[in-house]
């Protein structure tokens, strides 16, 4: 109990700084970056809404390709319910139960297998990863020559690396024998047994490199579709911004928002204002993050009213989650 009290406290203090951050940053603009949404086009937004819906058919082609691997068949239906519903968790519990920990949870109730629900699950994210990475890093070999902040780079090239590792990690036998042999000789006997689970599914994905390429460019399409959401989002508040700048940043915000914190709160703003007031006004930046947050939060509602409406979780049910 007092270690989940500490890691809530954790997540609500640095989304809290970040935003005291935000705030101290845009002070004086606040109120400037809230009139451009004072007259939101209607299209574009729509486009945006559209593409949001398109999108997560997309990744639910995704996961129900990674769980047939693992012999898991669940309706296209009940997989695109889950993304939904993971879309209000993602943003709303401020403790360890996120999206991909309640849906790894529901396709096990639905399944019965346990640790191959959580490694489709921990796969799934992964391509989305790769691919966001990939995108990013790509973008910027392309317009390096007009990136003025070589952070930006410094970042892409960290990350693009850690990635590469992993997948070394999931492709090649030779790089995951050894990982498995020091994670089980410093791990107590008891998760031994999790332990060779989770590296029998790796050779389940490891044979399959077909499946493996089309989850990958499942993900490709599915991050494209994301960042030309949040591009259409810009232009419904007459910012017109080149849409590189969007699939140069999208990533770098994407990698940011994984630090813990409440769904993101805070860090993402941040993200989102320090990248972009270098190529717009600071209200222009301010808008950005205000409208990706309006059109984020709104969808996580309207999906937490749907969860409500077909049931939801108790309490109870939300502890064995995190469990």
């Amino acid at each position: 109990m007092l270690k989940k009290l500490k890691t809530i406290l954790l997540r609500v203090t640095i989304s809290a700084l970040s935003l005291i951050f935000v705030f101290y940053s845009v002070r004086g603009k606040f109120t400037e970056g809230l009139s451009h949404l004072a007259n939101i086009e209607i299209i574009p937004l729509l486009i945006a809404l559209g593409i949001n819906f398109l999108s997560l058919g997309v990744v639910t082609f995704r996961i129900d390709m990674i769980l047939a691997i693992q012999r898991i068949h669940l309706s296209f239906k009940r997989l695109y319910y889950l993304w939904m519903i993971s879309l209000f968790f993602n943003l709303f519990l401020p403790s360890a139960v996120g999206g991909d920990i309640a849906k790894a949870y529901y396709i096990y109730k639905d399944s019965g297998k346990k640790m191959a629900s959580v490694t489709s699950v921990l796969f799934d994210r992964f391509f989305g990863l790769m691919a966001t990475i990939s995108i990013g890093f790509f973008t910027f070999l392309l317009a390096h020559q007009h990136i003025d902040n070589p952070k930006i780079g410094q970042l892409l090239f960290c990350v693009t690396g850690v990635v590469l590792v992993i997948v070394l990690f999931v492709m090649s036998h030779r790089f995951s024998k050894p990982a498995r042999l020091l994670l089980l000789g410093i791990f107590p006997k008891r998760f031994h047994e999790q332990f060779n689970k989770l590296f029998e599914a790796l050779d389940l994905y490891r044979k399959r490199r077909i499946d493996f390429c089309l989850a990958y460019f499942y993900s490709l399409l599915a991050q494209t579709m994301f960042i030309t959401l949040i591009y259409f989002l810009a232009r419904s508040i007459h910012i017109y911004l080149p849409i590189a700048l969007f699939f140069l940043f999208l990533p770098l915000i994407a990698v940011v928002s994984m630090i813990p914190s409440i769904g993101g709160l805070g860090v993402r703003e941040a993200a989102t204002v320090y990248l972009f007031r270098g190529y717009a006004s600071l209200d222009q930046a301010v808008a950005i993050s205000l409208i990706c947050d309006l059109f984020l939060y709104g969808i996580g509602c309207a999906c937490g009213i749907l969860y409500a409406v077909r049931g939801g979780a108790s309490i109870r049910e939300l502890e064995r989650m995190e469990s």
